[in-house]
């Protein structure tokens, strides 16, 4: 079976993605399960961005996140801050973003002069112009306004979109505004801060710091940083001055405001007003996309986690219900993440390691928690094998960072850091290995 299975038509050897497949940046295609849930029928309206979007993803992508965020309340979804040079010179292109996002029944506060207070007034009325001859709905408020949290909320959930101006006060400290910011998405429990300007993600300063970004796992796209974890990344971002000096002063200030905020799960996406919805709706993103982070800790055995949690997440991720002799074999190792939002696990085969699970749930897609695991898994074990289902959405991204594949009708197989003699048996082992869940082979 061996000599049938190493075909050199079917082995790939360092592979790199088809322009097709992408680039799926390490902790956000993670965040795909290989199904995903449609929506009900949409108003032609919605149908028509829903056809725009799928030139920048696939169709079912953009309803998984769009259903994610008709499950949330209307004042959750998110909170947008463009900077005055947006409003200035792309305001055309950022109203266009509105539109279609009220079209899809979603709207957000736009909060103007974060960190340009100076320019808050002549953003306010170039912004109010356009939204007029959008024929959007909006209503203007200020931050000392009694009850304004419970007045966006209201506004929210009638389809409004409020526009909150932060007023020039030569006694703010800079980081005031993002303070006030910070208890504004706690009031509103809102998912994600979108930071809008027209450079878009934070970027990196050279060739150097590419590597260096590389070397140690951060994620970068297209000479931009994809995704930050403040548990992991900041000392390398200071330490090894990466960013570009505009860069690192916003990325501190953003670093604050998730500090200052009391809910870890709240995001902050750094992008332009162009890739407004291929940051929202997309698992690659657009952008720069902040985290808290989250804390995952190994387990060696069942006994010492609530199994049926580490099950529901499973089970979330793929759509399918494990099969009961699952967690009779016993793992070697289990990461699971404080919350059971995420785990892995890991099984000792004798071909080797084999990743047997790597499931994020689906209330928590979007958040980067697939790198974090990935990165945990990735330290603990240098080589190790997988598979997945040829159908499944995460494919392309597993391409991009395994040292071989096989790809075959019903399965992929994908492995690191396995000398090329020891590859036959470890494909032969992952073929041979029954399915986990109950539906049909």
């Amino acid at each position: 079976m061996a000599g049938n299975i190493l075909a050199p038509s079917l082995l790939a050897m360092r592979p790199r993605p088809t322009p097709d497949e992408g680039r799926r940046v390490l902790g956000r295609a993670l965040e795909m399960p290989a199904e995903s849930p449609s929506t009900a029928p949409l108003p032609a309206t919605a149908e028509a961005v829903l056809r725009f979007l799928e030139s920048v993803s696939r169709r079912s992508e953009v309803e998984l996140y769009l259903g994610l965020f008709r499950r949330l309340p209307k004042e959750s979804f998110a909170i947008i801050a463009p900077g005055a040079p947006v409003i200035r010179q792309g305001q055309g292109a950022f109203t266009e973003q509105l539109r279609f996002l009220s079209d899809l029944g979603l709207a957000a506060p736009i909060v103007l002069g974060l960190f340009d207070p100076a320019q808050a007034d002549s953003s306010r009325d170039r912004l109010l112009r356009r939204l007029e001859a959008a024929q959007l709905d909006f209503a203007v408020h200020f931050p000392g306004e009694a009850d304004l949290t419970e007045t966006l909320r209201s506004e929210l959930r009638a389809g409004r979109w409020p526009i909150v101006q932060l007023a020039e006060d030569s006694t703010r400290t800079a980081d005031a505004p993002l303070s006030w910011l910070a208890r504004l998405a706690e009031g509103l429990a809102s998912r994600k801060l979108v930071l809008l300007r027209r450079r878009g993600p934070l970027r990196l300063t050279s060739e150097r710091s590419l590597t260096i970004a590389e070397k140690n796992q951060l994620s970068v796209e297209a000479g931009g940083l994809s995704l930050i974890n403040l548990r992991t990344d900041p000392p390398l971002l200071t330490g090894q001055r990466l960013l570009r000096k505009e860069d690192a002063t916003l990325f501190d200030h953003v670093k604050h405001l998730l500090e200052s905020c009391t809910d870890e799960k709240l995001l902050v996406s750094i992008t332009s007003p162009l890739d407004l919805l291929r940051e929202l709706f997309t698992t690659q993103g657009a952008g720069t996309l902040v985290k808290r982070g989250t804390a995952i800790t190994r387990f060696d055995s069942f006994s010492e986690i609530q199994v049926d949690r580490l099950q529901q997440c499973i089970e979330s991720s793929f759509g399918h219900r494990l099969r009961e002799e699952f967690f009779a074999t016993p793992p070697l190792a289990i990461y699971v993440e404080e919350n059971y939002r995420g785990a892995a696990i890991v099984h000792d085969t004798e071909a080797g390691p084999y990743l047997a699970k790597f499931a994020v749930d689906r209330v928590a897609q979007g958040e980067g928690m697939g790198r974090d695991l990935w990165q945990v898994t990735s330290r603990d074990f240098p080589s190790f094998f997988w598979r997945t289902r040829a159908d499944n959405g995460i494919s392309a991204w597993y391409t991009s960072v395994c040292d071989g594949m096989m790809r075959l009708p019903r399965w992929h197989v994908f492995w690191r850091g396995f000398e090329p003699e020891r590859v036959p048996r470890l494909v032969e082992h992952a073929l041979l290995r029954g399915d986990d869940f109950e539906r049909p082979c």
